[in-house]
């Protein structure tokens, strides 16, 4: 009887190791949760917003393509709770979008200075010009 007495409590000692084990577990799992990264995809939706409305489409296309595929990895992410991944994602997206605002607003810069420049040369061009007419006429009164 004694020998069904002692293994009884070591089946009780044993059972109550394993109870604080999984509750130890449990509160160190809910501490170690990772948060949802909303605020990390929200900036990530801005700046592919924002280079969208830069020209990127035109300008930039791969670069959107890959911020718009890695913003929807991002949101694939969040709904299946990963939130380390969704944070990753959102991150790469909001990265390749800034890229893709900065190479089209220097393609704008690089057109704008272009026609600049063709503007340049016109003028020189008809400096050029008028100023031979004013030579040919000053030598023709001669």
């Amino acid at each position: 009887m004694n020998g069904i007495c002692d293994i009884n409590r070591e089946i009780m000692r044993r059972d109550k190791a394993l109870l604080w084990t999984w509750f130890i577990m449990v509160i160190f799992y809910g501490c170690s949760t990772t948060k949802p990264p909303t605020d990390t995809l929200a900036k990530a939706e801005l700046s592919v917003r924002a280079a969208h409305e830069a020209g990127a489409e035109e300008l930039a296309q791969m670069d959107l393509r890959k911020a718009r595929e890695k913003l929807g990895q991002s949101q694939q992410a969040m709904a299946a709770r990963n939130y380390d991944e969704a944070r990753r994602f959102a991150e790469g997206a909001q990265v390749d979008a800034e890229l893709a605002e900065a190479k089209a607003d220097a393609a704008i810069v690089r057109r704008a200075a272009d026609e600049v420049l063709r503007r340049v040369d016109a003028l020189q061009g008809d400096t050029e010009r008028n100023s031979r007419k004013s030579l040919s006429r000053g030598s023709d009164k001669e």
